[in-house]
């Protein structure tokens, strides 16, 4: 019975070896002490921030943060969070070494110690600069478009949603005056009831 325990314990050991190897190789890795204190992080962190690992141990996590949010009540909440056990997760802005910021998405998990206190916390990231930035450029298209065309949205029935300003003031309504209300009020009364107007919406 005992070689059998061993045996297993080795199995689980060995697997446990395969997932952190596997982790290793697609996300950034990085853990603390329950205070935020540097312990170790691997290379894809290690390049997401710019820093090598000599220059991070040790340190607290706050060289990663803008001065301002270092000092705010809301990230010595996070640390005093992470240290009673809460496990967190979200998307974050993080400062590099060189001074620009990359956006991680990125869950902190505290590890326990066999008395049940928290003994390190240990952050899983993917970098998603690439697609914070492509999404903040679409946005921005967007917004170009809507300064300089007559925008509305509508369900796939032809309920509105909404419409910009440009569309309003052309057909001289307010945002109020046309939400919820259905495509056809802009239509002559015959083609709104007609059933090429109904093959129009079924067609979208």
């Amino acid at each position: 019975m005992l070689f059998k325990n061993r045996t297993a314990s080795r199995q689980q050991t060995s697997e446990a070896e395969a997932v952190h190897a596997a982790l290793d190789k697609v996300q950034a890795m990085i853990w603390f002490t329950p205070e935020g204190k540097i312990l170790k992080a691997n290379e894809n962190f290690l390049n997401a921030v710019g820093y090598s690992l000599e220059e991070v141990v040790g340190k607290h996590h706050r060289i990663f943060m803008a001065a301002e949010m270092a000092e705010s009540p809301e990230y010595k909440a996070f640390w005093t969070k992470l240290a009673a056990g809460e496990a967190l997760t979200g998307e974050f802005p993080r400062k590099r070494k060189d001074g620009h910021t990359v956006y991680i998405e990125a869950s902190y998990n505290p590890i326990f110690g066999p008395e049940g206190k928290v003994e390190k916390v240990v952050k899983f990231a993917i970098d998603v600069t690439a697609k914070k930035r492509a999404s903040a450029d679409a946005a921005g298209q967007l917004e170009a478009i809507s300064r300089s065309q007559a925008v509305i949205e509508f369900e796939p029935d032809g309920t509105i949603l909404t419409a910009n300003e440009n569309f309003l003031a052309g057909l001289g309504y307010t945002l109020d005056e046309v939400q919820g209300q259905h495509h056809r009020m802009f239509c002559e009364g015959d083609y709104a009831s007609s059933a090429e107007y109904s093959t129009f919406w079924e067609d979208l």
